[in-house]
């Protein structure tokens, strides 16, 4: 199979997390393996499990090769790196897109250390692969999370993930939308296009569409007077005339609200037209 298209290959990108720090989020590659086997060294037995279902005592170079140096065509590494002080990187989580045989779907998966939970690091990593997957023609994305991995869970939930739980099984599969969306990494040409709706062009003022306006509203006011008078439980016609008219004048406004509404809406497709 040949290599992706370069748009299915993003460059790093820097972030700032929630505690402050300033952190790196690219491909991994084969140079990468130490810091791999570095950041396996130093997980939590719990996280190993969560992730992977058992525990992984040792992250041998061979294990940490196919990790990172896998055909990129059809399996992807990525991870969020810090830069310390003293010089160097530390790896702090990773991702991976791994297509299926049929190219008709791609599995996501993710690792974040114990040290740096709830920064923000699993979203990147998920919003990242999204479009990854998006962006190379794979319709469907899916994930396969333990059960006890509430955390996990709780992400792809957030992203609009639909969750399959069985009720004999310890592993609750995942399907994850593959979508247009307005996100950090993906930020496409600007169109011709005619203005956005939030600000549309202004127009001049009418005399006549204002003359309309109080014809349509001074009809509707009469309608829903007619209408109200008959229930104000009063006798007295001055009463009638008082609260049905401030009931029918509050209902005229949200009328005459509405009916702007619908003409901006008018305006705003015929100009879509033109």
């Amino acid at each position: 199979m040949n290599s992706p298209a370069p748009s299915a290959i993003l460059p790093a990108r820097l972030l700032r997390l929630r505690d402050g720090g300033n952190y790196r989020l690219r491909p991994l590659g084969p140079g990468d393996e130490p810091l791999v086997r570095e950041m396996f060294a130093s997980l939590s037995p719990e996280s190993i499990r969560a992730r992977y279902g058992y525990l992984i005592r040792d992250m041998t170079p061979e294990r940490a090769h196919r990790l990172v140096a896998a055909d990129p065509a059809r399996d992807l590494a990525i991870g969020i790196l810090e830069r310390p002080p003293g010089g160097g990187e530390i790896l702090w989580a990773i991702g991976r897109l791994v297509h299926a045989p049929d190219n008709r779907s791609a599995e996501c998966a993710f690792l974040v250390h114990d040290a740096k939970r709830r920064l923000g690091m699993a979203s990147y990593l998920l919003i990242y692969l999204r479009l990854l997957g998006r962006r190379r023609g794979v319709p469907r994305l899916f994930a396969q999370v333990r059960r006890e991995n509430r955390a996990m869970l709780g992400v792809f939930r957030k992203h609009g993930g639909l969750l399959h739980f069985d009720p004999a099984g310890e592993v609750v599969e995942v399907d994850i939308p593959v979508r247009t969306s307005k996100i950090l990494f993906d930020k496409p040409p600007a169109a011709s296009s005619p203005a956005a709706m939030a600000s549309p062009e202004k127009k001049s003022f009418s005399i006549v569409e204002l003359v309309v306006d109080l014809v349509l509203c001074a009809a509707f006011f009469g309608y829903i007077f007619s209408l109200i008078k008959g229930h104000v439980p009063s006798l007295d016609p001055q009463m009638i005339l008082l609260w049905g008219g401030l009931s029918a004048g509050c209902m005229t406004g949200v009328f005459w609200l509405a009916l702007q509404m619908v003409k901006t809406v008018y305006r705003f497709q015929r100009a879509n037209q033109k």
